[in-house]
């Protein structure tokens, strides 16, 4: 392991050193699908707590639209935070290691300069700050657990990512922490039910992190990029866990029959799988396997969703 470590060290900071490498069209391509639909991570919780919250009777719609649009604007600052703090002020290996390298938040270097991405996720942590504050006053004290722990992730993100802990993070983030969350503001008080059904959504946003942060290589013989710091049997194992957590909830009469509808994602997260365990496969095509996972999500949500409102 300690050895692995070191090749990983090595060929990051080989690549810090290197100037930076022009993407190809289609990597371009598939990174820009992937920045709008990254954003799935904070509205699919949200979608489905709200469903759970109509499911069971207590459901505002003004309310859920400024929890859907509290997460969003989260995500956009940790993401804001996340970018000024790995291009600026931290260590340059994760945005040069990556098959996600040459990503941008949306808006940097556009509406403003990359080095005011810090003011921009201030702001968005203010934003959210003024919505907490609402739900405070709505709700009461108790939500402010969540919405102080939501910004502590955002500050801290990075430090977090950079010493290991990213994908736990992620886990917690998107999925109990969110979906948890929404569920109290729209209905305050604590159920089991977003909380099994919180872990699934969690494993679907933790695989596309796996495989957004996988690292790569040039092989010189070939002349070619290709992905091999990546851990295929824990991506394999999350979107095992996320399915087996829905059939188990469905069987212990926690979750609707009907949520079984998630399962039609199963095609999406094969064809994943049949990307991984191509171990030549070109950055280019991990990509659209990203884009895959996330579709994995999307469909899992949305259908799952639909299970509770017609249940």
């Amino acid at each position: 392991m300690q050895n692995q470590n070191l090749a990983v060290e090595s060929a990051a900071l080989s690549y810090a050193s290197a100037p930076e490498l022009k993407l190809s069209p289609e990597r371009e391509k598939a990174i820009r699908v992937i920045k709008v639909l990254l954003f799935s991570a904070s509205i699919v919780p949200a979608m489905v707590s709200g469903a759970i919250s109509y499911h069971q009777g207590y459901f505002d719609g003004v309310s859920f639209v400024l929890l859907m649009l509290g997460l969003f604007i989260g995500q956009a600052g940790g993401d804001y935070l996340y970018y000024y703090g790995t291009h600026f002020h931290t260590d340059q290996r994760d945005a040069h290691t990556k098959i996600f390298a040459g990503w941008r938040p949306f808006f940097a270097d556009s509406l403003f300069k990359d080095e005011k991405t810090l003011h921009a996720g201030i702001l968005c942590l203010f934003l959210d700050a003024l919505i907490g504050a609402y739900f405070t006053y709505k709700v009461g004290y108790e939500i402010i657990v969540f919405a102080l722990l939501g910004g502590l992730v955002a500050i801290f993100f990075t430090p977090l990512m950079l010493r290991g802990y990213k994908e736990v993070v992620i886990f917690i983030t998107f999925g109990p922490l969110s979906m948890m969350g929404v569920y109290y503001a729209l209905n305050p008080k604590f159920d089991l039910v977003p909380l099994v059904m919180s872990l699934p959504i969690a494993c679907f946003v933790t695989v596309v992190a796996y495989l957004k942060g996988a690292r790569y290589e040039v092989r010189e013989e070939a002349g070619q990029t290709f992905v091999i710091k990546l851990n295929r049997m824990v991506i394999k194992s999350l979107l095992v866990a996320g399915y087996l957590t829905l059939i188990v909830g469905v069987l212990l009469q926690l979750l609707p029959a009907l949520t079984l509808l998630g399962l039609l994602s199963i095609p999406f997260a094969l064809s994943v799988v049949k990307t991984l365990d191509g171990n030549r496969s070109e950055v280019h095509e991990y990509l659209w396997a990203t884009v895959r996972s996330i579709a994995v999500l999307i469909t899992f949500g949305v259908l799952s969703s639909l299970g509770f409102l017609f249940s």
